[in-house]
């Protein structure tokens, strides 16, 4: 699985198996909370369907998911009472199709309505004649529901308050903008940029990140079997970047699967030490080391409970904790849907806990880099200042490699020297923005 999803899908014959794995998907994300790729993947339907077919329920989900708030809109317009959960996702996928997707309206309605009327839920298939006049009534007006509420309705009152009180409102309609868009694809590339980007038909960024589109099937491209890249968004490429020269120097990454942040690590020469409490993660970044031809000691560990042969040994200490990720919405739309205020508080106290962890790692002198792909001020800035107040042996350090941020005037500005660094979603807006990600950097004083 990528993290970018094809522009144009063609489902096989009438697309129903399709159509319906898409609404199932919607469900179990949206009252079940689940990853969208989790709710694809454990679907047996999902799993029999060809290529084509799966290209086309993700695309219909994640467009679903991407304009929930216009959508609920336009259906609240014709839908007098809610219908069963999976007829009105099959319904949101519908309007999804009709007012985003360009496919055409006959084929979206009668296979809509073929699709409730062959389930075998009854209050699921007694919703087809209500939805054969909800669906007629907005391809008829589908150009102006798809414009009728605003972007920034796709985004939980919550979230979206949240965030217009921490990065004002212009922020958050750039970031609703950016929602809307699939996304495109980083590529961290051992050695020459220009060169890759040439290979593979995409663009080098300044930061040494290959950004491509439109790619389905990165096991296909040119260098994958060489281990030559890996996929790794560039906001998640920056941290190590501003390290420095780290030849040598022992470094722990904890919570480190699926291995991007591990394998810029062991490239740029440090002695890796790479810790994650699950199995079945540490061998997927096993295997992407294998395939890079890179090395690293891995260890199975509770980040909280984990020793190493001594406390304060470690140069650096990478901790890129457990978050709500919020940041990541652009290649992961359900992000900013199944997140609740409660879960923001719960990981709040583990990342406390895993900083302080961190912080026994350390040695004199040495630094922890502390990332994390949220957009939640409480789980960055908020969590440095108050780790900053009971590690008073720690202080901000400014980043050692910050010029790799000047060719974005604002990641410069929030990569200023007290060694902070947040990226939005909306940054590189007009090459399909960058996930929001937190970075600080912090040193342990010599003496203390």
């Amino acid at each position: 699985m990528t993290d970018t999803e094809p522009t144009k899908s063609r489902p096989n014959k009438n697309g129903r198996a399709a159509r319906l794995s898409a609404a199932r998907a919607v469900t179990d994300v949206l009252r079940g909370r689940l990853p969208l790729d989790q709710a694809l993947y454990e679907q047996k339907q999902y799993g029999d369907m060809d290529s084509r077919d799966k290209a086309f329920a993700r695309l219909i989900a994640s467009t679903t998911l991407r304009r929930t708030g216009q959508i609920n809109h336009a259906l609240s317009k014709y839908i007098q009472r809610d219908p069963a959960p999976l007829a009105r996702a099959i319904l949101q996928t519908a309007a999804a199709q009709l007012m985003y997707l360009g496919v055409p309206d006959h084929a979206v309605v009668a296979e809509t309505v073929a699709v409730l009327k062959r389930n075998r839920d009854r209050k699921v298939a007694n919703a087809a004649p209500m939805a054969n006049a909800v669906l007629r009534r907005i391809s008829e007006n589908k150009e102006q529901l798809a414009e009728e509420a605003p972007l920034n309705s796709n985004f939980p009152d919550w979230l979206r308050e949240r965030w217009e009180r921490n990065y004002g409102f212009d922020a958050v309609e750039a970031m609703a903008r950016i929602y809307t868009q699939i996304p495109p694809l980083d590529l961290t590339v051992k050695s020459d940029p220009q060169g890759w980007a040439e290979k593979l038909g995409g663009v080098a960024l300044p930061t040494g990140t290959v950004r491509l589109t439109g790619i389905s099937d990165v096991t296909a491209l040119e260098g994958f079997d060489d281990g030559e890249w890996w996929v790794q968004d560039i906001a998640s490429a920056l941290p190590v970047r501003q390290l420095g020269d780290l030849t040598g120097k022992k470094v722990l990454d904890l919570c480190c699967a699926p291995g991007g942040k591990t394998m810029q690590l062991a490239h740029a020469g440090a002695d890796v030490t790479a810790i994650d409490k699950s199995k079945a993660r540490l061998a997927r970044t096993q295997e992407n080391l294998d395939r890079t031809k890179l090395t690293a000691k891995l260890v199975k560990a509770d980040v909280i409970k984990f020793r190493g042969a001594a406390d304060h040994t470690f140069d650096v200490v990478l901790l890129d904790a457990p978050c709500t990720a919020t940041g990541t919405f652009r290649r992961h739309p359900e992000a900013a849907q199944i997140k609740r205020r409660g879960q923001m508080r719960e990981l709040e106290g583990l990342q406390a806990e895993m900083l302080d962890a961190a912080a026994r790692q350390t040695k004199p002198g040495g630094m922890i880099l502390y990332c994390t792909c949220s957009l939640q001020w409480e789980e960055g800035e908020a969590q440095i200042d108050s780790f900053l107040k009971r590690a008073p042996e720690f202080s901000l350090n400014s980043f050692l490699n910050a010029e790799t941020l000047d060719f974005h005037p604002d990641l410069k500005r929030r990569g200023s020297k007290e060694g902070y660094l947040r990226s939005l979603p909306h940054d590189l807006e007009e090459l399909g923005g960058m996930d929001g990600f937190f970075t600080a950097c912090l040193r342990r004083n010599v003496h203390g």
